[in-house]
């Protein structure tokens, strides 16, 4: 690699890594008894298909001004191709974005070359967005092998054939 892109990938980690400070999360007890693909789909900023086309990981350490304490980052940034969209608005490659070392949110990880049923968050940065994950979420990101069901129940929403009512999703959550 490059001098000039390992150079660019470091400006993108700053500027990217105190966005992914979540927060603990956990999951309702009432939400885990609702039908998870419309939980997710109604949590998630963007559903869509994509395939992975490049993946990056750059660690990173950080020590705030004033602090002794140094903060450590692994960040996966993945590019994918968007296939097939089933809820927001996305261009033809999006990035996902991960902190492999944050153990509270269980942070999704993608595999060069596959393609997954992504349910997403949108981050900050234009274009930018988190795959749901086991921990964190009803419905997580899928692999394609395991997606098959939960397509064809978003291919019948899509289609008007079975809504998904998000608004009853949330009152009962």
């Amino acid at each position: 690699m490059g001098k000039n892109f390992l150079s660019a990938a470091a400006l993108v980690l700053a500027a990217v890594w105190p966005q992914l400070g979540w927060a603990e999360c956990s999951i309702d007890e009432d939400a885990r008894k609702l039908d998870p693909v419309e939980v997710g789909f109604c949590e998630s900023d963007a559903v869509f298909i994509g395939k992975v086309d490049a993946r990056l990981e750059t660690i990173r350490a950080y020590t705030a001004e004033g602090s002794n304490r140094t903060e450590h980052y692994r960040i996966e940034t993945s590019t994918v191709r968007v296939l097939d969209q089933f809820k927001g608005k996305l261009p033809e490659k999006v990035s996902m974005i991960a902190d492999l070392y944050d153990k509270q949110s269980g942070a999704f990880s993608f595999e060069n070359g596959k393609e997954y049923l992504v349910f997403a968050k949108r981050l900050s940065n234009d274009n930018e967005y988190a795959g749901a994950s086991e921990r964190c979420s009803v419905q997580p990101t899928l692999p394609m092998h395991a997606a098959a069901k939960a397509i064809e129940q978003l291919k019948r929403h899509r289609s008007g054939v079975k809504t998904i009512d998000c608004n009853r999703i949330r009152e009962l959550e």
